[in-house]
């Protein structure tokens, strides 16, 4: 990938546009380069020169084909010198300016991925701020945000990265965690939706019935169960009935709208599971393409994001996570779509298996 450098001022100050879409919440965006179809809404992802993050451009750059939109690779940085006010980038002349560093990591990234993905449309950025607010702005609105499961910083060598766990606190769009070494697009292995009756898990599983559709994949729709404690009474296996007539319950609920138009055109299979949630979970996405998961639930998905059994799935998942925020008024489950037909070279969804 070509990219055009601008040098810097004669002054020794970067060059900020007059224009206003050059800054939000004060950060200054530098080097836009690459294709952009307008405002639109297209995926962001994070890139931090790690070798998960590359890996989430990858898969979003394939997602993107699916949904017929573009690609927007975001880079932030942030001066290595003396504090600034935040409001612009310091002078580029000065020795602790990451700028260059910055692009020249994002354009080799950006280039690999192009190599391999030749349909590629992707518009790769810099922009100067914290990651985690830089990118919840430059997500906001959009399609969804893919960041890896590890960064490039030192804290990359805990499960999870910081700055991927912050992102799943604070976006307002569904976020996508791609770990190393998990493809997502084995067209054998379906796509596993969690469900515990709240309004946030009905939500993630409409999100998980339009990807299930767009890869032609499975949907299997998963709802984690467990039995009361023994009472010694001989009352126990009476009130593990009950428990599980409950759950059954609670799942044909979930999936009942399914057999109508807005499951059409998708496999769906209710799964009843007896175990620990978070446990189950992550066995059911060591055979899945991708596992998806309500912000917030009830019962064993209770503060979900916050709580243990996302960060739990987040970070010990063998395949992407998605996390969708939604609540009682949230998007509902709705019939099939016809799209356009895709562009020649473009990848192909993969035939679902019985």
């Amino acid at each position: 990938m070509t990219d055009d450098h601008e040098e810097p001022p004669a002054d020794g100050n970067d060059a900020v546009s007059d224009d206003d879409d050059a800054v939000r919440d004060d950060a200054v965006h530098d080097d836009e380069v690459g294709w952009s179809d307008g405002p639109g809404r297209d995926i962001v992802v994070g890139l931090d020169g790690s070798v998960d993050s590359e890996r989430a451009l990858h898969w979003a750059v394939r997602e993107a084909v699916l949904r017929g939109t573009g690609v927007r690779a975001v880079l932030a940085w942030a001066s290595a010198g003396p504090a600034q006010d935040g409001s612009r980038p310091p002078p580029a002349t000065s020795p602790e300016h990451p700028r260059w560093t910055a692009q020249w990591i994002l354009n080799e990234a950006v280039d690999r991925v192009r190599a391999d993905e030749p349909y590629a449309r992707i518009v790769a950025r810099t922009v100067f701020g914290p990651p985690v607010r830089m990118l919840l702005a430059e997500a906001d609105g959009a399609e969804m945000l893919v960041v890896g499961a590890r960064g490039a910083t030192p804290s990359g060598r805990m499960p999870t990265g910081s700055v991927s766990l912050a992102c799943l606190h604070g976006a307002t769009v569904p976020v996508v965690i791609v770990h190393g070494g998990s493809a997502g697009w084995e067209g054998h292995r379906p796509i596993v939706a969690g469900v515990d009756g709240s309004a946030s898990s009905q939500v993630a599983l409409a999100w998980a019935v339009r990807e299930a559709r767009l890869r032609a994949a499975r949907l299997r729709v998963v709802h984690v169960w467990t039995p009361p404690p023994a009472l010694g009474d001989g009352a126990g296996a009476a009130g593990e009935e009950v428990f599980r007539d409950a759950a059954r319950a609670l799942l044909d609920d979930a999936v009942r709208v399914l057999r109508g138009p807005a499951g059409a055109g998708v496999e769906v299979e209710p799964v009843l599971v007896w175990g620990g949630v978070s446990r189950e979970l992550i066995s059911e996405a060591a055979r899945a393409q991708m596992l998806v998961l309500g912000a917030r639930g009830r019962g064993g998905f209770a503060e979900l994001v916050l709580g243990s059994t996302s960060s739990q799935c987040v970070a010990h998942a063998g395949c992407p996570v998605a996390v969708v925020r939604g609540a009682a008024g949230g998007a509902a489950l709705e019939g099939p779509k016809v799209s356009a037909n895709r562009e020649a070279g473009r990848p192909r969804a993969h035939t679902s298996v019985p």
